[in-house]
């Protein structure tokens, strides 16, 4: 049994997989971004930007950016902000 990956969360390992130096289907959906992918703080900076540029008008506070854990999480996120929820 396979879990379907949704669009948004396709379109965030793709953002992501750079950072990791991967490819985009090899970046976990439901790992820490932190801590257990270790990025660090600037990458993850990064990533949020780069999010924010591939889904406007959708933002990321400093607030919500550290309850949002995984991509999972902030595809979940992303999808109520634009609606798709």
């Amino acid at each position: 049994m396979s879990i379907s990956i949704t669009p948004t969360e396709r379109k965030l390992q793709a953002i992501v997989a750079p950072k990791l130096r991967v490819s985009p289907e090899q970046v976990p959906l439901d790992k820490s971004l932190l801590e257990d992918l270790n990025l660090d703080s600037f990458d993850l900076m990064t990533v949020i930007l780069e999010i924010e540029e591939a889904f406007a008008p959708v933002t990321i506070s400093d607030k919500s950016a550290e309850e949002l854990l995984t991509l999972r999480d902030l595809a979940a996120y992303i999808d109520r902000e634009l609606g798709h929820s």
